[in-house]
């Protein structure tokens, strides 16, 4: 069964590595001659295998990486900072795991800050988290920006929700945005609709994730 997992597990890394990228969408996980890309591949696969160990009921769904999140740690929603500090509530990220930057704590982005600080406060177990669109969406040429993913990209992404759900005992989806709760709609699944804490949205997501794992 174990090795039924890696393999699982190596398979979908691998696959989003194979996504093409354009001068829009930064693929963080490629090309795979890219020492920086195979740091972020081998974060994200070690985030999914410790997320076997507490065998989540609960998925975390936002939008897209951010330029100063996922594209550089490779893990959704979270950053280098949180990554290499670790959360020691649930003994999750820390040891093991590397930046791609050469910020000597890691670069912080806000939203992933609000959204540990939220699960570590409210929720017993962490939720293993997840992107609609699983690329950076960018202004054309201006790597360090992000942009609103169009259909087609939140379309792309599809097939690795649905991969991602079928390798854990998920009975409850929380739709962090639109752009989540549009694809997750497209896919027929039922989830629970919660308000992106960017843009003054912190207050509403902190009660709509109370209310939801209450």
């Amino acid at each position: 069964m174990i090795g039924r997992m890696d393999a699982a597990l190596t398979k979908l890394v691998d696959d989003l590595a194979a996504l093409p990228g354009s001068d829009r969408l930064f693929n963080p996980y490629t090309p795979i001659d890219d020492p920086l890309a195979a740091v972020r591949r081998a974060n994200l696969l070690h985030y999914l295998n410790d997320m076997l160990h507490f065998a989540p009921r609960v998925i975390l769904i936002a939008e897209a990486p951010g330029y100063r999140g996922c594209a550089l740690s490779g893990i959704p929603i979270t950053s280098e900072r949180i990554m290499l500090k670790g959360i020691d509530r649930w003994g999750l990220f820390g040891d093991g795991y590397r930046p791609t930057s050469d910020h000597p704590q890691g670069v912080a982005e806000m939203t992933a800050t609000i959204l540990w600080n939220a699960l570590v406060e409210h929720v017993d177990q962490p939720p293993l988290i997840w992107n609609t669109v699983p690329l950076h969406p960018h202004k054309p040429g201006q790597p360090q920006s992000n942009r609103t993913p169009t259909a087609a990209e939140i379309r792309m992404g599809q097939p690795f929700i649905e991969a991602a759900l079928a390798l854990y005992p998920i009975d409850t989806i929380l739709a962090v945005g639109r752009k989540a709760q549009y694809a997750l709609g497209e896919l027929g699944y039922d989830f629970i609709p919660l308000r992106h804490p960017s843009q003054g949205g912190k207050p509403e997501f902190i009660s709509g994730l109370k209310q939801a794992v209450g």
